[in-house]
């Protein structure tokens, strides 16, 4: 585990539409100051605590565990008690995805997910100090913690712009550059989300290195990355057969790169390991399964394997495997630091086993998920109805007194209704073992 003599930190992903609600609410009573005289002062207040809370709410990472600052982790703390604290060593699992891209730049949006000892932190790629943080922070953890896009992104991820010499290079100009070199510059661009460069250094890289397996691997990623977020690129479009439509061809190309790197890396089960993970992100369940498995006929200990096999189980309802394949990876620790994850898997095997072998146990999960998802319409409905009455109220204050009481009356029982379907759900989220 890596020291660090000074803190990075970050400011999470934060709930703007409670700042837009108190931001809409502080206008309203602004608009209509002579209906409710001083008590604007309290909307200010609320809405001013908000804006402070959000710019000063920061993760800190300082070598050996994650703090969360700022007057809204004090709230947390305070009324909820949850925990604002977590060691490296609790930390589950950290997994990032793609989001979407920016407008300006083109570059893609990432939100990186960290989870353990029952706190959920997310943060996004727009952030300024991003790389530094996930540089610092992923390679610190263990890699068995990190999916495969937090790799990519502890690996490849630049905090500048590629120079312009390297976006322009010909191929002509760049023949004396490693393909080490062109493969790492196409895996940052891929990250960029700058396909058509990516692909050429990939193929410059590709033409040196035939026999690349973790190149090859790359190369897939890349074409199911491409595949997910681009509808009709040009260069996969010149080269879409008859019949075929480009998100296909590009995914038939990512899955012959995930073929090729499997039967070249036939040996390595590290990388048969993360080949099972890509092919899982995709849905192709049949193709993870074999990889996970070939992985554990080499290396018994691998102890994402044995995950991935309990997720394909899990998505396939063979609920046994599930069970089993939690309890094998319980049992799987290659070092004390995946004492955490295997700690998951213990958890999630006694759930599962629990739900398997006692049925009112399973009823009353049933229920509760049952009872989450009307609470979750129930809230927006509220939010909706509270919306509406007190923008009614804002808009004919001056009409019959009759008409304000029950717009009134309206938008407060609607408050109640949704922070008492808030607080149920926070409770009712919690799965029981």
């Amino acid at each position: 585990m890596n020291s660090f003599s000074t803190q990075v930190s970050i400011r999470p992903q934060q709930p703007w539409f409670w700042l837009v609600v108190a931001g809409l609410l502080l206008a309203g009573a602004l608009a209509a100051g002579n209906l409710y005289h001083r008590s604007v002062w309290l909307f200010a207040a609320v809405f001013a605590g908000l804006v402070i809370s959000f710019c000063r709410d920061a993760i800190v990472f300082d070598g050996r565990r994650l703090k969360r600052r700022g007057p809204g982790a004090q709230v947390s703390r305070l009324l909820l008690g949850q925990r604002q604290e977590i060691t490296l060593d609790e930390l589950e699992t950290i997994s990032s995805y793609v989001e979407q891209r920016e407008r300006r730049s083109g570059r893609l949006v990432y939100r990186t997910v960290i989870s353990g000892a029952g706190l959920r932190w997310e943060i996004r790629s727009h952030r300024a100090k991003y790389p530094t943080f996930i540089k610092s922070l992923f390679h610190a953890v263990s890699p068995n913690k990190l999916d495969p896009r937090s790799c990519h992104l502890r690996d490849y991820w630049r905090e500048g712009r590629l120079p312009q010499v390297m976006r322009a290079g010909s191929a002509g100009s760049l023949m004396n550059v490693p393909p080490a070199q062109w493969r790492r510059v196409a895996s940052e661009l891929a990250l960029d989300g700058e396909f058509e460069a990516a692909a050429r250094y990939f193929r410059l890289a590709y033409r040196r290195e035939r026999n690349n397996a973790e190149l090859l691997y790359e190369m897939g990623r890349f074409l199911q990355l491409r595949a997910m977020l681009e509808s009709r690129p040009a260069e996969i479009r010149r080269h879409t057969p008859r019949g075929l439509t480009p998100q296909a061809s590009c995914a038939r190309r990512a899955d012959a790169c995930l073929r090729l790197a499997a039967r070249l890396g036939h040996r390595d089960a590290a990388l048969l390991e993360r080949i099972g993970e890509s092919y899982f992100e995709v849905h192709e369940d049949a193709l993870a399964e074999r990889y996970f498995t070939h992985a554990l006929r080499l290396d018994n200990g691998r102890l994402r394997a044995r995950i991935g096999l309990a997720e394909v189980a899990f998505r396939r309802g063979r609920l046994a495997s599930v069970i089993h394949f939690y309890r094998s990876a319980a049992r799987a620790i290659e070092h004390e630091t995946d004492l955490s994850l295997t700690g998951l898997a213990e958890r999630r095997a006694d759930y599962y086993e629990r739900l398997q072998q006692d049925e009112r146990f399973l009823d009353a999960e049933m229920s509760r998920l049952t009872l989450l998802d009307h609470l979750k319409w129930a809230r927006r409905g509220a939010m909706l109805a509270f919306l509406i009455s007190w923008f009614f109220h804002l808009a004919f204050y001056q009409l019959a007194d009759s008409f304000q009481t029950l717009s009134r009356e309206i938008s407060a029982t609607a408050a109640v209704i949704w922070l008492s379907t808030l607080a149920a759900s926070y409770l009712f989220s919690q799965r029981r073992n």
